[in-house]
């Protein structure tokens, strides 16, 4: 497994060295793009508009625009250069409870390893953060930008998250119905109520898989030996929300 970031993390004069891998993997099907007249294979390329010649990676730099068509040129080892502690190090600015953190900042994820020689103070952070129940927040120099990271003990081992920063979250109250409020009667409330708590159990992810892709392949199955494909039945509707609450709870009851 490659590494995707290697430094340290530091909590007061506590320097750990540390290797970042992501933790999760995309498992969904791939498709290439095909030309419907006669089956070509469809092909983004990078091309420069000045030559029109497509252009080979090792040419590509990034250029910030401070005019039109005027470009400030930045190459890998300009961003090397950065003074931040951050590039190379994930500096922890306090610890705090998990729940303050609200779910929707969370990003990507990411296991932090130790590297040889950091083991007893990775072991330490690790059961200190755990016996005091508490997260760290610090930031992360990575692929052009600083990251706001959170820190967790995790199964084993210590969980970072990338974070937003607030100005990236939308205020939710822009969306449309958002804080929406209508009257509802204490028997729909209450039959609401009884569906749920039938519905509820203990959470099992292993029990849950991707049923889409699954059928997508059995599609692709079918195509491939020339069956006929089957249309799947659309789901009948209740009349009303009070038949649907009550034929859900039975429905939930009799399984």
């Amino acid at each position: 497994m490659k590494a995707t970031w290697k430094g340290s993390i530091s909590f007061g004069l506590v320097s750990i060295p540390v290797k970042m891998y992501s933790a999760t993997v995309t498992r969904e099907l791939k498709f290439n793009l095909l030309h419907a007249k006669d089956g070509g294979r469809i092909r983004y390329k990078k091309v420069c508009e000045k030559c029109n010649a497509e252009v080979p990676a090792d040419e590509i730099v990034r250029g910030y625009e401070i005019s039109k068509n005027e470009y400030v040129i930045l190459t890998d080892e300009d961003f090397e250069k950065i003074p931040l502690k951050s590039v190379k190090s994930i500096e922890i600015k306090q610890f705090f409870d998990p729940s303050e953190l609200s779910v929707i900042y969370y990003n990507n994820f990411y296991y932090l390893a130790p590297e040889k020689g950091g083991e007893k103070a990775y072991f330490l952070l690790k059961e200190a953060m755990k016996a005091t129940q508490s997260m760290a927040i610090g930031k992360v120099g990575m692929r052009g930008r600083e990251h706001l990271v959170a820190i967790k003990a995790f199964d084993g081992g210590l969980l970072l998250a990338q974070l937003h920063y607030i100005d990236e979250i939308r205020n939710p109250a822009e969306v449309p119905g958002w804080g929406i409020s209508v009257d509802v009667s204490e028997e729909e409330l209450e039959l609401a109520k009884q569906l749920i708590l039938a519905m509820k159990k203990p959470l099992k992810l292993e029990e849950y898989k991707d049923e889409y892709k699954e059928a997508l392949l059995k599609l692709i199955e079918a195509k491939l030996a020339g069956k006929e494909i089957t249309i799947t039945e659309e789901v009948t509707a209740a009349k009303s929300l009070m038949d649907a609450l009550k034929a859900s709870l039975e429905a939930v009851k009799e399984s």
